[in-house]
């Protein structure tokens, strides 16, 4: 990683904080990016300000990144919230949509800033947080779990589109990473998901920044398209 300019979305805490951490820890110039109303961490690096559901905001914010480092060869997507935990029948339109918005249609709208430059420069890896809750649906989470589907078709595609351009286009699924976003769900069913992970614990920012760190390199030359396990083998698929 160490000749890679990588802009990490969602950066200011959780799985994308790590992730940023760990690039830099391997020699990569990463900049970071979330809303202007994030906590930041201290340390080194630089931080943007970025509205996943603002195209004029992500594209300014894209432009700084690239004139900032020269480039860009890496994006990782981790925006997301998680939304109301509640059946369906509880769950409002207003919120439904608020999380398809941010989740799925920032997704696109960050994929649409950064995959022509990667394509036109001949090389380029986009990363998305999806979930294991995309692949099998979680109850009581029927927006979170639609979002995180959608994020599965839409890089499926995108990876089509762009397979040719020396750009791959992959996601990554955690199943229950403790970050501050697994901290908005129930205790009672953060019990009820652990019952379901055989590794019989939940997994690490860190955990989940390693794998991000091979999926983003150009070792992985050969798999776009792809959806990463990170489960603790509770995906089987």
């Amino acid at each position: 990683m160490a000749e890679s300019r990588c802009l990490v979305i969602g950066a200011a805490s959780g799985i994308g904080r790590a992730t940023a951490a760990r690039l830099r820890a391997s020699g990569a110039a990463v900049t970071g990016a979330d809303l202007r109303s994030a906590t930041w961490p201290g340390g080194p690096g630089t931080s943007l300000a970025m509205d996943v559901t603002d195209p004029a905001s992500v594209a300014a914010a894209v432009s700084a990144a690239a004139q900032e480092m020269g480039g860009l060869d890496a994006v990782v997507n981790c925006a997301g919230i998680l939304g109301p935990v509640a059946p369906a029948a509880a769950t409002s339109v207003e919120d439904f949509e608020r999380i398809m918005k941010i989740n799925l249609t920032g997704a696109f709208i960050v994929s649409q800033a950064v995959l022509p430059g990667m394509a036109e420069a001949g090389y380029g890896r986009l990363l998305h947080i999806s979930s294991t809750a995309g692949k099998e649906g979680v109850v009581n989470m029927p927006a979170y779990s639609a979002s995180k589907a959608g994020i599965l078709g839409l890089v499926k595609s995108l990876a089509k589109e762009f397979a040719l351009s020396g750009v791959t286009v992959n996601a990554l699924a955690p199943g229950n990473v403790v970050t501050p976003l697994f901290a908005e769900v129930p205790e009672e069913q953060q019990a009820a998901q652990a019952a379901k992970i055989p590794m019989g614990r939940f997994g690490t920012p860190a955990e989940a920044a390693a794998l991000i760190e091979f999926i983003v390199s150009p070792a992985a030359s050969y798999t776009t398209g792809s959806v990463f396990d990170l489960s603790g083998g509770r995906a089987t698929y």
